[in-house]
């Protein structure tokens, strides 16, 4: 974690530090470039002023080029620009510096450069080599005539050295930019990282935990922290929740098939043992027999039970089983089947089915296990002379709800998100459904919503009601 930490913040430094190299370069080129056009422009504003006084001038004369050399002087203090006055072979008759120490007169301009002279504005040149000032300079030309008519030259020029000197601060400004910049960065970037990673470095811890068989640790959801990382905290949480939910189902699903295998094992092996010992005389034999493969076939019920389960969420209902059936003769028939059983308990039976019918699209036979258990449940719980209701009806969405109800005890409230769980028994001894395993309402929930279909439960009154839905089709 440590290299993770240091090799983010090292990234992001470097990035900061490129971004602003970048930017650095980029303004130093914009910034030269804006330079050498105002100096550009400068030049060129001397040289038009120096081409006025030279166009004033007539004479030739010492006396005039002294006048003239005073005039380029005083502009130069003012400008900062150098100003020559070449004749027309192009030596230096006149200069901005003071007379006393001018080396520049008598110097000869190459004829390329002062052909390029306009006698309507100045013509500025960059880079260019100029001997009496001993460096690269820039420079701006332009030809003036005077009142006599004789040809002049008029050249001012800046040192591209002083350019130079410029740049280097600017880039000198620009490295103390950059580094402070990273001196406010690091630490910045620092804080920032480590706070991002606080929630991180829980979850790693959190899930090691959990690795560990710890199903009750979560992470803390900051108000600080950022919307991104709140909300994997919380995916995080839910996902331990979940984890430690599905933990629990299954030592709940341990636990309650290790409870309903223990009686069938214990009883099957005490008559076994009883019969091969001799505890058991060999007339009784038979009659224990008997009861030992009533106990085998109740295990048996279970394991095809449950594989019937898995197997249904595991692949759902398969298209090729579906078929097109009438809803109203399955469930006449299912309940033809429980007539023995409703007989001996007297029970009052009152059916509401359409006339026409009820078709439906599904498995017919999965469904027909739904309404058999439904009603094996409502018979089983259904006290003497009591009533028992089966319904087909239209619901909404074009859908039908088959609806089986008995009279008798009703389901205490908090039991009834439980009672579709596998296992579950309102009698916890389960000492009065010692045939039952607590399986047929799960498959009859698994079974509906394989089928993509809902399922409700109602207990109140002295009635319980359980329904579910059914797509509506034509036969």
């Amino acid at each position: 974690m440590k290299r993770s930490f240091g090799g983010q913040i090292t990234l992001i430094v470097l990035v900061i530090f490129l971004t602003l190299l970048l930017l650095s370069m980029a303004t130093q080129v914009l910034y030269k470039r804006l330079t050498v056009e105002v100096i550009s422009e400068e030049l060129k504003a001397s040289a038009d002023a120096a081409s006025d006084m030279t166009e004033l001038l007539g004479a030739n004369t010492v006396r005039t080029h002294e006048q003239l050399c005073v005039q380029l002087n005083y502009t130069a203090r003012a400008t900062g620009n150098d100003t020559v006055v070449c004749n027309e072979s192009g030596t230096i008759i006149a200069c901005s510096c003071s007379l006393q120490n001018c080396q520049h007169l008598g110097y000869q301009f190459a004829h390329e450069f002062l052909d390029s002279a306009s006698p309507d504005a100045a013509v500025c040149r960059e880079n260019l080599e100029i001997g009496c000032y001993r460096e690269n300079r820039i420079a701006a030309v332009r030809m003036v005539r005077t009142r006599t008519g004789a040809v002049r030259y008029v050249v001012s020029s800046y040192s591209a050295a002083a350019v130079n000197k410029r740049m280097t601060k600017a880039g000198r400004i620009n490295a103390l930019v950059i580094l402070a910049v990273i001196v406010i960065a690091v630490p910045m970037v620092w804080f920032i990282t480590q706070r991002q990673m606080k929630p991180i470095k829980q979850m790693t811890v959190a899930a090691r935990r959990m690795a560990h068989g710890q199903m009750d640790v979560r992470v803390d959801v900051d108000d600080t922290d950022t919307a991104e990382l709140n909300e994997l905290a919380m995916a995080f949480n839910n996902m331990a929740q979940a984890l430690a939910k599905a933990e629990q189902n299954r030592q709940d699903f341990v636990a309650n098939v290790s409870h309903e295998l223990k009686t069938p094992m214990t009883t099957i092996s005490g008559y076994m043992e009883g019969m091969l010992d001799g505890t058991i005389p060999p007339e009784q034999q038979a009659k224990y027999m008997a009861i030992t493969a009533g106990e085998v076939k109740r295990l048996s019920r279970l394991v095809r039970s449950m594989l019937d389960i898995s197997r249904i969420q595991d692949q759902g209902i398969p298209d090729e089983r579906k078929r097109n059936f009438d809803l109203c003769q399955t469930v006449g028939e299912v309940l033809l089947s429980f007539e023995q059983q409703i007989n001996v308990k007297h029970l009052e039976v009152k059916v509401d089915l359409p006339d026409q019918g009820a078709g439906t699209y599904a498995d017919p036979d999965a469904i027909t296990q739904v309404v058999y258990n439904l009603i094996d449940n409502a018979v089983k719980f259904c006290p003497d002379g009591g009533e028992l209701g089966l319904r087909v009806s239209q619901a909404k969405g074009g859908k039908y709800l088959v609806a089986v109800r008995n009279t008798g005890p009703t389901i205490p409230p908090e039991e009834l998100p439980l009672v579709f769980n596998r296992f579950h028994k309102t009698d916890k001894s389960r000492s009065e459904d010692r045939n039952g395993w607590g399986l047929g309402l799960y498959i009859v929930k698994t079974i509906i919503l394989g089928h993509e279909e809902d399922i409700y439960v109602t207990s109140r009154d002295g009635v319980t009601e359980f329904s579910f839905t059914m797509p509506k089709v034509n036969l």
